[in-house]
């Protein structure tokens, strides 16, 4: 029998593990700097455990990044897409607008308090006076829809008199971010202030619903007395 393929049979498309290869060594690099970044700040990463750590070499990691201050910028990017692309999954449209506040601020409170190296790049960040961050042009675009989402929220909320207040986008994210971010950035001078685990998952849901709280009574109409 012929195993020959009929006339107007499609093509197999060529194969690419170079490519596949590249970008998966690529990620696993922009994965262990994320660790090591957040772990040692960046005077005190080395590209040799970041190469190590990844199975990599290091004339590989300055092929694909250029150099230690470029392959740090592109872990801080990373970390925030992360936050970013988890946004966006958000149905803020399309929902109660308290509905679509709350999911937003639950999902910044359990970002924050689970991700490995988010706070902790965020600080050492701004220990350096935010240097890195404020080369970069992709952190400000990945910003924007997050800014256009919440306008739109807040503009719906006010036309259906559930804010009772007109209330800057940003302004507001920003409080957001403080009270989801302090418990995680300050975890162990207030573990050990109050004698008890600011990371305790029961201590977490308490948190959380207050922060929610906090958030919504903050804007949303109250009925005449």
């Amino acid at each position: 029998m012929s195993s020959a393929l009929p006339e107007d049979a499609a093509p197999t498309p060529a194969r690419t593990p170079g490519k596949r290869n590249a970008a998966a060594t690529r990620q696993r690099i922009l994965d262990v700097a994320m660790a090591e970044f957040a772990e040692h700040g960046f005077s005190g990463s080395r590209i040799e455990r970041i190469a190590a750590g990844a199975s990599a070499n290091v004339g590989m990691i300055y092929h694909y990044f250029g150099n230690k201050d470029d392959l740090y910028l592109a872990a801080l990017e990373a970390s925030y897409k992360i936050i970013r692309d988890r946004e966006q999954t958000l149905d803020i449209a399309h929902v109660d607008p308290r509905q679509a506040l709350k999911a937003l601020v639950e999902l910044t409170f359990d970002f924050l308090s689970t991700d490995p190296h988010f706070v902790r790049l965020i600080m050492n960040e701004n220990l350096m006076m935010g240097r890195t961050a404020q080369r970069s042009a992709t952190i400000p675009h990945m910003t924007r829809p997050l800014l256009e989402q919440l306008r739109s929220l807040l503009a719906r909320g006010q036309k259906e008199k559930i804010f009772h207040r007109e209330v800057d986008a940003e302004d507001l994210y920003i409080s957001i971010l403080g009270l989801c971010f302090i418990h995680v950035s300050n975890r162990y001078t207030l573990g050990s202030m109050f004698q008890h685990d600011f990371a305790a998952p029961d201590w977490l849901a308490r948190r959380k619903a207050i922060v929610v709280d906090v958030v919504t009574r903050s804007i949303v109409a109250t009925p005449d007395k």
